[in-house]
């Protein structure tokens, strides 16, 4: 699991940073691979897993980091559907792809190597 691969990444030197998993709006889009699931637009569900993942991170603070997203596809119902920003409500187009950067950049500068 997520320990298994902090441990053997950790062994070799690297610093591991846990990205959180954004609020989802999956939407049925024409392409898409898969009809839109509805759990993933469960927003305490991504809760809990964003929980496991701060706990993970947590226990391992030497070689992990837990990186906050966007806030706003949590808090912002205009972006968080916006199909601009992530083009089937859960994967990154372009724009969320940015936002989801500007949110991390300076947390994964600030992790000491």
């Amino acid at each position: 699991g997520v320990q298994e691969g902090i441990d053997k990444l950790s062994a070799i030197g690297v610093k591991v940073a846990l990205l959180e998993i954004p609020c989802m709006r999956p939407q049925d889009v024409q392409g898409a691979g898969v009809p839109a699931l509805p759990e993933r637009g469960d927003d305490a569900r991504v809760a809990h897993l964003n929980d496991l993942l701060r706990q993970v991170a947590a226990a391992n603070p030497a070689t992990t980091t837990f990186v906050n997203g966007p806030a706003e596809y949590c808090a912002d119902p205009a972006i968080a559907a916006d199909l601009a920003y992530r083009w089937d409500g859960v994967h990154a187009y372009k724009p969320g792809a940015k936002l989801t950067f500007e949110a991390a950049a300076a947390q994964l500068l600030a992790i000491p190597v």
